[in-house]
Parts: C-alpha cells; structure tokens; sequence
C-alpha cells in the first residue's frame, strides 16, 4: 500500500526529484551511483506501478544504493488543493498545487467501463482559441514531466484514499486510471519533448502500464509538435482541434491556424499516418452561426479523406463572459447526419463536469480580465 503524502515531509530542497525521469533516465542515474542496473526497474517499478513515494523501502534493493538513495533523492508530488465533485455526473475537478505556488486543473471522468483522467500540460495556453476560458490566461509556463505525471499519481492516490467515490459511481474496488487524455489546460504539442517523455513513463510496462491505445493527445494543430510526436511515438493517437474546417473562419476563432493552416497539418497527417495508421480524433466545438452549417458539414467530411478518422462534435461549453452559444439540439442533429451519410464515424460528445466548470474549454486556475475582441 502506497504512503499517505502527509507522511512524507521532505526536508531538504536540494533533494532531486525522480518523479519524472523515465525508466532510461532512471537506469542512468543508478549506473553512475555504481549500483546494477536491474534496481532501476525496481526502483521505476515501485513508483509508477505502486505509486510509492518512498521507493527505496523495498527489501531487495542493496543497502549501500537505499542510502545514498534516501541521502540524495526525493520523490515530490504536486498537490491536490481542492476537489470538486459534480452533482450531475460524479465527476472529480481537482486544483492542482505546484511547486512554485502556480496551479493547474485535472479531471478524473468515470464512465461505464473505464475510468479517464484529463490532465493539464501547461499553466494556462498560448493558442488563445476565442471559445476557450484557459486561452484567457496566456501562457504561464509550461508543466515539466514529472508535474504532468504527477497528476496521474495524485489522481491514483486520491482514488485509494476515496473508495466510496468508486463505490458511487459503480466502478470496481481498486479500479485505477484505465485512460487519459491531454486535454486539459495547454497546447501539449507546445510542450512536445515533455509529453514525450510523460508518454513513456506511462505507457511503459514497468510504469504506469496504460496501452497507447488508451491515450489520446490533443493539439490546434502544431505542425512542428506533431511531427515530433510521431518520430517519438509513431503510434501515438491525436486529437485534432479542427472546429472549423474553413481557413479564414478558422484563423478568426483559432490564431494558431495563421501560422500552420488547416491544410497543411491534414496533408502532414496523410503523410505520417495516413489511412493505415493511427486514427485521429477530429475535435469540433459547434458554435451557434459560426461553423454548424450543412456546408461546414460537408467540408468536415472533406478533411477525413486518407485518414483513419473519427469526428466528436462537441456542443459549445459555456464560458462567460462571451456572445457565443451551442446551436439548438436540432441542428447539431443535422449536422451529425450531414457526416453519417458521408459514411463518417461520427457522435454528438456532451462533455462531463459542466456544473463544476470541468468541461471543454472551461479549465482555469486564474483568469486575467478579457479584452472586448477575445469575448467572441
């Protein structure tokens, strides 16, 4: 059974952190300590798998390697500062506290058969989508692995320190974290290298153990990120922002399309992937008179050709203050057939959490006043 946190005081600062180094960077650091490699899987083992802050604990580590390990390292976890749980769909906000006072949001989302975790991957956003609360804020700074990592960790020890959540929303006892999306504060591909490194640890065998498969990545569209991605991961699954597949009306409602055009990242999509690889999740936030027409419709359609696509049409979350709204249940039906009868895989997707502002969109730890062209 893992520690408490509050059993764990860490007194020195100068202690280094092995929440984040991935199982490579952790065999590194126990080869130049002099020790056998081997402990470093035991070592990564203990942490990611049994969600130990206090992994030198385990017996069959050398004694010579558990105290320099305890005299030299630490492993520090963010913390959960408060918890908000939503009455219509049991779903957990969690305002995360970082090391430097700053703090981010996390969403653990339980559903029928699994049980999703949204992590942040930036303070704040740098993309500044009209429709999006977190865009408000800017780019604060971006997250490191082991603080995106930390998220998962904090949820997992929140879920054993919770069992009558799990009892609540009908899930098993000891039921842990079955899939995770960045899809929380950040553009992730805007911080590629430590989203990278977060996809190892928790994809890895000896750590956190989640299929790639259960892991989606969410981007506006970063060129340079997702080729990056890909030659890290090349089966990694993205989720395309897409929300208007016109150019013009795209770089209105979503800045990041002036520097990397829609058609640019579909063909650099087609090329990496392309119908056989991968499949890309095509994110689309319907807003009422803005891109929920049957022409928008059909251009959509257009954009999953040579792809192994999906598209989620996500009704507008309400962010105040903007003049922007869902279109009426009725045409986003339309909308929907539109695709279907294009032979497209295609759900209307009612975000979770929307009483507890844990919807798309609607993640912010603190928000600077908007200006008259950001309320839409």
């Amino acid at each position: 059974m893992a520690q408490h946190l509050s059993e764990i005081k860490i007194e020195n600062e100068l202690l280094q952190d092995l929440l984040g180094l991935t199982r490579a960077g952790l065999t590194d650091t126990v080869r130049n300590l002099g020790a056998p490699e081997i402990h470093a899987k035991t070592l990564f083992r203990r942490i990611y798998k049994d969600l130990s802050i206090n992994p030198w604990s385990e017996p069959t580590l050398p004694l010579r390697l558990v105290a320099v390990m305890q005299d030299k390292f630490a492993v520090r976890l963010p913390q959960i500062k408060v918890a908000h749980r939503s009455a219509y769909d049991q779903s957990m906000k969690f305002l995360v506290g970082l090391g430097d006072g700053r703090e981010v949001e996390a969403v653990l989302m339980p559903e029928k058969a699994r049980l999703t975790l949204c992590l942040s991957s930036q303070v704040g956003c740098a993309q500044g989508c009209v429709f999006c609360h977190t865009g408000r804020m800017g780019l604060v700074r971006q997250l490191s692995v082991a603080e995106i990592v930390g998220q998962v960790m904090l949820a997992e020890h929140w879920l054993r320190e919770h069992p009558e959540w799990l009892e609540s929303t009908r899930l098993a006892p000891g039921t842990r974290i079955s899939n995770i999306v960045f899809m929380g504060m950040g553009e992730p591909l805007d911080n590629v290298e430590a989203v990278i490194d977060a996809l190892s640890i928790l994809t890895d065998p000896y750590g956190l153990a989640l299929g790639m498969a259960h892991i989606s990545v969410s981007t506006a569209g970063h060129l340079v990120g997702i080729d990056r991605l890909y030659d890290a991961h090349p089966k990694a699954r993205l989720a395309l922002s897409v929300h208007s597949p016109d150019e013009s009306k795209r770089s209105r409602i979503m800045p990041i399309n002036r520097r990397w055009p829609l058609t640019d990242v579909i063909g650099r999509l087609r090329e990496r992937i392309g119908e056989s690889g991968p499949p890309v999740m095509m994110q689309y936030t319907m807003i009422a008179g803005v891109n929920d027409s049957d022409a928008d419709a059909s251009a959509l359609a257009a954009l999953t050709v040579g792809l192994n696509a999906k598209i989620n049409l996500i009704p507008l979350n309400n962010v105040e203050p903007s003049r922007l709204s869902a279109p009426p249940p009725e045409r986003i039906q339309a909308f929907r057939d539109v695709l279907h009868q294009a032979g497209i895989r295609v759900m209307v997707r009612y975000s979770k959490g929307q009483d507890i502002a844990a919807a798309c969109g609607q993640l912010v730890a603190f928000a600077k006043k908007p200006s008259a062209a950001e309320l839409g």
